[in-house]
């Protein structure tokens, strides 16, 4: 760590996107959150805002902030994703989130609680009577691939291959000087190809895709935002999910007392899932273009860098949370940045929730404790998760 001017930054040639951080990045988030609240990436040619102080701040200040010129670190991908609700500003994001959201509202979501309730103890049946099983394809597979990819109401061809696109587009967010963007962007084209030949009547009439255009005829988006939105619905309601799911199964077999208050008291799911998210936050980080001169927390920020905010960093900071490496279910976590902050929280995170509240709630009824086998990391430029988690479980 090189100090740049006395009164202005900090710099680091930590490559984000290395395999090394990649892997195991939580050492290398501590030093650069000591390093300072932003710290100068020099491989990158961009910020990381380090501090969750710092990112609740930068993510609240959108206009400083911007995602319109793209949250991902390669000049390919910000151009494919030119009208994704991700990739843009209010009032124009504000308009395409009111429409994207509908479904995703929990008054919405209701009905399909009960659904949710017999996948997840039918799945249950099945994974006590083997005794062991994969907590990632058994389980955190279950309800968004079995539920989400019926609700958006793709064809076959969206529906066998949203999880392999998900995970590409995702890998296609880094830069493009290493080889997992590269072939992230490669599959994401293919993801494009099948979306921008998506028509009407190759929809489910009922799905929330067939909505989106139903809004442009109305007037309330353009023809192209509806099939840009599709992504929104396409890359972030499986992954995320999937490996905050995975990352609690994880944590609970690690900590059994845990366990143990939650079956005890079901009322501290809420608070459960929350210190899920902030402890293995689903998302390493977006980028955001900083539009003009900015003074973060002391540091001098000028117009026209990158900025990346990293909410799995944040989540740890130890200025925001006592002892923040211990899984606490009683902590409140409910401020973490996991769902981001501001105009772009997460519209998807009630979904997450019901999701996860109902494979918890189940689990704590049906499971007395989890054990690790044996567990392996996927390596992915902008995801944080497990690739294979083998569980034992022993029945209540």
């Amino acid at each position: 760590m090189e100090r740049l001017n006395a009164t202005t930054w900090l710099t680091s040639d930590l490559d984000f996107w290395s395999d090394e951080v990649v892997s195991n990045p939580y050492p290398h988030y501590k030093t650069l959150r000591d390093a300072g609240p932003a710290v100068w990436l020099s491989r990158h040619s961009a910020w990381a805002i380090t501090r969750h102080a710092s990112v609740r701040e930068a993510l609240l200040n959108g206009e400083v902030f911007s995602s319109a010129r793209g949250c991902m670190m390669n000049e390919a991908t910000n151009r494919a994703m030119e009208g994704v609700m991700l990739c843009s500003d209010d009032p124009g994001h504000r308009q395409l989130r009111r429409v994207f959201a509908r479904p995703l509202m929990p008054a919405a979501l209701a009905p399909l609680k009960a659904r949710l309730q017999r996948l997840a103890e039918q799945r249950v049946d099945i994974l006590l009577q083997r005794k062991q099983f994969d907590a990632v394809a058994d389980l955190a597979h279950l309800l968004p691939l079995t539920v989400v990819t019926e609700l958006v109401g793709l064809s076959d061809e969206g529906k066998a291959n949203m999880l392999s696109w998900a995970a590409g587009i995702f890998n296609a967010f880094g830069p493009d000087t290493h080889q997992r963007t590269l072939s992230g962007i490669a599959i994401m084209q293919q993801a494009f190809v099948y979306l921008q030949g998506l028509t009407r009547e190759s929809l489910d009439p009922n799905g929330w895709g067939a909505a989106l255009f139903g809004a442009a005829d109305r007037g309330e988006v353009s023809t192209e935002s509806a099939k840009a939105m599709l992504m929104d619905y396409l890359a972030p309601s499986l992954d995320t999910t999937i490996n905050a799911t995975s990352g609690a199964i994880w944590l609970f077999a690690r900590h059994f007392e845990q366990w143990q208050k939650l079956k005890e008291d079901p009322c501290l799911i809420p608070q459960a899932i929350d210190e899920v998210l902030r402890l293995e936050s689903p998302i390493r980080a977006f980028s955001r273009f900083i539009t003009r001169d900015y003074v973060l927390d002391g540091i001098e920020m000028p117009a026209n860098s990158w900025a990346l905010m990293l909410y799995g960093c944040a989540n740890r900071d130890e200025r925001r949370y006592v002892d923040p490496e211990t899984f606490d279910i009683e902590r409140n976590a409910r401020d973490h940045v996991a769902f981001g902050y501001g105009t772009h929280l997460c519209a998807g995170m009630h979904l997450a929730r019901l999701e996860m509240s109902v494979l918890l709630e189940t689990l704590a009824r049906r499971i007395d404790r989890f054990r690790v086998i044996d567990a392996s990391r996927g390596l992915n430029n902008t995801l944080w998760g497990f690739s294979r988690l083998e569980i034992a479980a022993e029945a209540a």
